[in-house]
């Protein structure tokens, strides 16, 4: 299991900001914290490295989503 530390910047829009908070939210690998300002704290879990460097791909295409800061990687025992 790889448990991703990441910090979302998201955008000033408020349409595209509710969107992306909505489709993160809906996503069961990834938890999101509480927003301050535009960033947006996020831990994601993923399978394999792989999986997690597509996750992240992913939540940096979702419209509201400016940015992917990854502040900390656990590559945990099975990685």
């Amino acid at each position: 299991m790889v448990i991703s530390s990441l910090v979302l910047t998201l955008s000033p829009v408020p349409e595209q900001r509710s969107l992306a908070l909505a489709s993160l939210a809906s996503d069961p690998r990834i938890e999101i914290g509480q927003a301050v300002r535009d960033r947006l704290p996020v831990v994601a879990e993923a399978a394999t490295a792989a999986e997690g460097v597509a996750l992240c791909d992913a939540m940096a295409e979702h419209a509201g989503v400016v940015r992917v800061d990854v502040v900390a990687i656990d590559f945990g025992e099975d990685a």
